[in-house]
């Protein structure tokens, strides 16, 4: 009986492999898989259990090359760009803060000018770095982790450095209320950074631990948080 049914599966499913009657096909199939489990049901069995095996195993293994997928990711180019566009912008600002220093031009005016180039450019900073996907880094491939923390901590020790004298100078009343406008900017684009180059803030910390005595003094503290100091 089971030759019977198999021969007659195979002149169903026989011209170019088209099956000429589905339903009857499908009936047949199901009869003869009922039909030999009456002999010997550890195949059948044998067959589920692998059925549910592979099944399985597709499952994990579609799971396993998403989060691969997911966490190999290297954004470090983008990374790069973005924190070398905020490095050339103050290389541009704080020049312009010393000389102004150095001329006597120093004012609540021409600070003020300065400072929101600053908050823009830290404002900018965050922004695009929110925008850019979490990277999984590389030691050894450029843009590396190290240029990235290299190039953002050069920004930071820029801004302390050329805003360590206004106080001093006392010729501008409105810089504690430039510096609370700033600070929390500042203070989310190096959180961001953390969050979009995992692991990158801890050598901007290393890099920053002369300059963050001038953060400190300049009321910048949330952004000497940010950074992990106490």
């Amino acid at each position: 009986m089971a030759l019977s049914a198999c021969l007659t599966l195979r002149r169903i499913y026989h011209l170019n492999g088209t099956i000429l009657y589905p339903r009857v096909f499908l009936l047949l199939r199901c009869a003869l898989v009922g039909y030999l489990a009456t002999f010997d049901p550890v195949p059948c069995r044998i067959m589920l259990a692998l059925r549910r095996f592979f099944s399985l195993a597709l499952l994990s293994a579609v799971c396993a090359s998403t989060l691969d997928a997911r966490q190999s990711t290297n954004t470090n180019a983008a990374i790069i760009s973005i924190v070398n566009s905020l490095d050339m912008s103050m290389h541009k600002v704080c020049p312009t803060v010393l000389t102004l220093m150095a001329n006597q031009t120093l004012s609540d005016s021409t600070l003020g000018a300065q400072m929101s180039a600053l908050n823009a450019a830290f404002d900018k900073t965050a922004t695009d770095l929110a925008s850019t996907p979490a990277s999984s880094g590389s030691t050894t491939v450029r843009p590396t982790n190290d240029d990235i923390s290299v190039t953002y901590a050069d920004s930071l020790q820029l801004v302390a450095a050329s805003l360590s004298g206004i106080i001093a100078s006392g010729k501008v009343s409105t810089f504690a209320s430039m510096v609370s406008t700033l600070d929390p900017i500042m203070a989310k684009a190096t959180t961001q950074l953390g969050v979009t180059s995992p692991g990158s803030l801890t050598f901007v910390t290393d890099l920053m631990k002369d300059a963050q005595q001038f953060l400190l003094a300049e009321g910048l503290t949330q952004t000497r948080s940010a950074l992990g100091f106490t």
